[in-house]
This record gives C-alpha cells, sequence and structure tokens, in this order.
C-alpha cells in the first residue's frame, strides 16, 4: 500500500484550506456561520451517501481537531456534527436484514463482546448512580458524551473489519495527511511565534477560542504548542518503526515529524510514555525476530529524533525575519518531575483530595458529574478567585477519576477490555503480524499517558481503541 501518494497531497491540502476558513470564521462572524452550516450539511450528506466517507471525516477531525471545535453551530460542535451524522447513516443501514446479520457474526468473531457489554453495564450503573447522589444534571451530560463514542464500534466494524484493500488504502491516505499536517501546523507556530509574526495575536486567539493548541512561554523563551491530538504522534513514534520499510523516505519523514511533534508538545506524559514503550516495542521485537531486525529499528528511531531536533533548530533560527533568543532550558525544566510550574503543584494538591473521595463509594463509584475541590495553582484560577479553590469533574488523574465515577469493578472491566486487545495483539506479533503488535504498542501509549492525562475516557483515545481491536484479528 502506497503511504504517501497525489491523494494524500490533495487531502492535505484539503485540510490546511478547511482550517484557514476556521480561521478567517473568527474574525468574520457571517463566514463563521455560513462555513459551519455548508460544512455540517455536506458531512451528513456524504456520510449518508457512503458511511465510510464520514468515518474517514472522523478519524482526519479527531487527528487535527484536538476538543473538536474548529466549527461550530452554537453549542454544537463539528465533532459532534461528525457523530451523529455517522449514527444516523448506521441506523439507516441497519434496517436491512443483511447488514444485522453481518454486525452479528463480525461480533461473533471479534470474541470480546462480553468484555464490551461489562464496560456498557458500568456505563449505564455511573449514569444511575450520579442520578441517585444528584449531580449536576449539566455535568453529568458534559462528563458521560465522550462515552457514546463507544456506539462507533458497529459502524467501524461494519466498514473495516474485513474491508477490501482499497478500504484501507483510503484509511491510510486520509490518516497520513491528518498527521502530516498535525506536524505542519506545530512547526508553523513554532515559526510564528518564535519570529514574532503579525499574525502572532490572531492565531492565538484562533488557537484558544477552538481549542486547537495551547500555546504558553517557558523559561528560556521556547513557547510550548501544546495540541491535545498530539497524542497521535507518540501513537505513530511506535507503529511506524515496526510496520514500514526502514529504507523508505516517507518513514523518515514520518518518524522525523512525529519527534519534532513530541519534542514541542513538552508533555512529560507524552515523554515518558514514549521512551516506555519503545523500549517495550524493541524488547518485543528481539523476543520475536532476534536482534538481526532489531538495529534497523534502534538507527531509525534514534536517528530521526537527532534529525527532528535539527530540524527544530533551523526553524527557530532562520533568519527571515529576526528570530529572538532561546535557551534549552525550557526543555530541561519539563523533565524535572519536582519543578514547581502551577500544573504539576495543582495536580499533586488534587491527589490527596482525589483519594478521600474515592473512598466513600470504593466499588462502585460515585457516577458521572462527580464534583471535586481542591485548591489549584493555576493562574486563570488564581485571577478569579486568590484562594485558589476549583471545584470540577475533569480531573488529571486518569485511572483516579475512573476508579472515582465507575469504582473499582467498572475500572477492572475496562481495563480487562482493554487487556484482551493488548493480549490478543501481541498473540498476532509473535505470529509475524507486525500491524497487530503496532496497534497495540498505540494502545500501550494511551494506557500509559491515561495516568497523568486522561485520554481512555475521551474521544481521541477512544476513537483509536476501536480502530485498533477492529484491525486486531482475534482467534480462539
Amino acid at each position: 500500500m502506497k503511504l504517501i501518494d497525489k491523494k494524500t497531497g490533495l487531502i492535505l491540502v484539503g485540510l490546511f484550506v478547511i482550517e484557514l476558513i476556521s480561521f478567517l470564521g473568527y474574525f468574520f462572524a457571517p463566514l463563521k456561520i455560513i462555513s459551519a452550516l455548508i460544512i455540517a450539511i455536506g458531512i451528513f450528506i456524504l456520510t449518508f451517501k457512503n458511511l465510510e466517507t464520514g468515518l474517514l471525516i472522523l478519524f482526519a477531525e479527531l487527528i487535527i481537531g484536538s476538543k473538536g471545535h474548529l466549527f461550530e453551530l452554537g453549542p454544537v460542535s463539528i465533532r459532534m456534527i461528525i457523530y451523529a451524522a455517522i449514527i444516523l447513516a448506521y441506523l439507516v443501514k441497519l434496517r436491512h436484514k443483511e447488514e444485522r446479520l453481518k454486525i452479528i457474526s463480525y461480533l461473533k468473531e471479534l470474541k470480546i463482546t462480553k468484555y464490551f457489554g461489562a464496560l456498557a453495564i458500568f456505563i449505564l450503573l455511573a449514569i444511575a448512580l450520579a442520578l441517585f447522589y444528584k449531580n449536576s444534571l449539566n455535568n453529568i451530560f458534559s462528563d458521560f458524551n465522550s462515552w457514546l463514542f463507544f456506539l462507533l464500534l458497529f459502524p467501524i466494524l461494519s466498514v473495516y473489519f474485513k474491508g477490501k484493500t482499497e478500504v484501507y488504502q483510503r484509511l491510510i491516505s486520509v490518516v497520513t495527511a491528518a498527521f502530516l499536517w498535525l506536524g505542519l501546523e506545530t512547526l508553523l507556530i513554532l515559526y510564528i511565534f518564535t519570529h514574532n509574526i503579525s499574525v502572532i495575536s490572531d492565531l492565538y486567539f484562533w488557537l484558544r477560542k477552538t481549542g486547537v493548541a495551547e500555546i504558553t512561554s517557558t523559561l528560556g523563551s521556547w513557547p510550548r504548542i501544546f495540541l491535545q491530538s498530539q497524542i497521535y504522534a507518540a501513537i505513530a513514534l511506535v507503529i511506524v518503526p515496526f510496520t514500514l520499510k526502514i529504507k523508505n523516505k516517507n518513514t523518515w519523514v514520518l518518524m522525523t515529524l512525529a519527534w519534532s511533534i513530541l519534542f514541542l508538545s513538552m508533555s512529560r506524559s507524552f515523554w515518558l510514555a514514549s521512551v516506555v514503550v519503545l523500549a517495550l516495542g524493541l524488547f518485543f521485537q528481539l523476543i520475536f525476530s532476534g536482534w538481526k531486525k532489531l538495529w534497523p529499528k534502534i538507527i531509525l528511531i534514534s536517528a530521526s529524533a537527532i534529525v527532528a531536533v535539527l530540524f527544530i533548530l533551523i526553524i527557530v533560527l532562520f533568519p527571515i525575519p529576526k528570530p529572538g533568543s532561546f535557551s534549552a532550558n525550557s526543555f530541561i525544566n519539563r523533565i524535572s518531575l519536582d519543578s514547581g510550574e502551577a500544573a504539576v503543584a495543582s495536580r499533586w494538591s488534587l491527589l490527596p483530595v482525589m483519594w478521600q473521595e474515592i473512598k466513600k463509594a470504593p466499588l462502585l463509584g460515585s457516577g458521572f458529574g462527580k464534583t471535586i475541590t481542591y485548591k489549584s495553582s493555576d493562574p486563570r484560577i488564581l485571577q478569579n478567585d486568590p484562594s485558589g479553590e476549583y471545584t470540577t469533574y475533569a480531573f488529571e488523574w486518569g485511572y483516579l477519576s475512573l476508579w472515582l465515577k465507575f469504582g473499582l469493578f467498572g475500572l477492572l472491566a475496562y481495563l480487562s477490555l482493554l487487556g484482551v486487545i493488548i493480549y490478543q495483539g501481541l498473540l498476532n506479533w509473535r505470529k509475524g503480524d507486525n500491524l497487530s503488535g503496532a496497534l497495540i504498542l498505540g494502545l500501550l501509549i494511551l494506557v500509559m499517558v491515561n495516568f497523568f492525562t486522561p485520554y481512555l475516557d475521551h474521544p481521541l483515545g477512544i476513537g483509536y481503541i476501536l480502530l485498533a481491536l477492529t484491525l486486531v484479528k482475534y482467534k480462539k
């Protein structure tokens, strides 16, 4: 299968145009409304005409959209629109007996239906407990709606579980193009903010307003460029070396871009997960294939990281227009786990409070929308309340958040589902299925990152889980 071709280039241009329209729309209200309406109508038409097209749009949006608010129609985001279009189109498709029989057959073959059933029970229980404990209805819905993404299992299975070669080729083209745009956008933002280009203030406003990215200054004058979608750079970093040919130039392009994105994200959780999972991947490669196939991957991983650093430096120090002065102190400071920055201090302040709340309902949890009040060091919160007291239902400690809302039994049900997928993927890898092994490494990225940054209860994570479990083949 071709990785980067003319079709990939056309999709890449299309993604650029989409984001450009989103950017311009935030400064011209009529354009914002009209473009959002046209795109929404177009998504519904394309999805109802071809379910696969809707899923391709979904995967592209997840990779470039971060929080899913590139376009909005009132309170409805573009991600909600895409989701609704896919679900409605699939419900129409389910009217046909052939589709119903096909999906039942696929679910039986998948061998993990019972694990999904257990997770579904605990999701429903978390809703019931939330109502019983009288949690805020607004908080319940906001906390719960991400879990509706699991319903996409059925349309994803329908299209990708036993798809034809051209179906996977289209998926690869779209995913590759979206990832290329994610990398190019990150580097473009770096250039604009390190060279003080005139559009900088408008760009910052748009990025913050849409939730596409968070730009913060750091020690050493480097901007931290963080996009929630950059989780896919960490996933790409562990998939590419174990699935693509080392001598292929596209492999080096993707690896260099993935490293560049991760370095600029300055995310400790991304860095830690990437290093640990890469090490695990190399360990499994050694066990399954021996030293001969291991060394080329080590060279690819290390050399592409060095190239990425040099590439970033070229962009930052490019003389037109005159750049600012920079040091490596910002990166060194991010590596230090005892740094006193606001995010770290707030996270540790939250931890003991979460434990106390978990102890109140350790087995079944407190349901969706459960809030906790703690002292935050976030400057934005301190600006509104000098005491720093902050109440929220969204928490950084991902597994403790699941435990708090689902209880220990619900957490174990979810981990069991992930464990079965990982186990089957490793079995397949041992038999020579490199794709299954690589997909499992990507899933391990989510599992690790979720300790500090929750992705297992977010569309960005759930979307990848559903695609991974569909492409990993299950056998008795």
